[in-house]
């Protein structure tokens, strides 16, 4: 069936979309497959990045927040290192200054020592020493905006 003309210009007057469904679903279709292909392409083109997990996750889950005048250095309390340490030490660098403050075993139950840092710029490191001699160490450092 032939669409009716506007005389004057030659254009439909009205368009028969029923007949049209067919190409746009296939032209939809093309696309979507299409898009399959070239993403299956580069998916197996790509160069595979691996990411592994630390061997030995954070067991002190040593943490330090710096604030305006002091610097709060935590730890986990309830973790199985610290409940059975014998002892440990918490080394402090800041700038050119280095502290070592002992700790007993029961010190450690608090998980917690507040420091004036003397710069913007602090490293820690914890060191655990359990009953049986094994050591697990961790550090952190924490940088202020000056």
């Amino acid at each position: 069936m032939p669409w009716k003309t506007n005389s004057s210009s030659g254009f439909p007057l009205s368009v028969p979309w029923g007949r049209l469904l067919p190409t746009m679903a296939l032209a939809i279709l093309t696309v979507v497959l299409g898009n399959a292909v070239v993403d299956a392409w580069r998916a197996s083109t790509a160069h595979a990045t691996v990411v592994t997990a630390p061997r030995n996750p954070s067991r002190l889950k040593l943490h330090a927040w710096m604030g305006a005048e002091q610097m709060e250095i935590s730890w986990d309390h309830d973790a199985a290192a610290v409940k059975e340490a014998d002892h440990a030490t918490l080394e402090i660098l800041d700038g050119e200054v280095t502290e070592s403050v002992p700790f007993e075993s029961k010190q450690l139950q608090d998980g917690v020592l507040v420091y004036r840092p003397h710069t913007n710029d602090v490293s820690v490191r914890m060191v655990v020493e359990g009953r049986t001699g094994e050591k697990i160490t961790e550090s952190v450092r924490a940088v202020r905006r000056p």
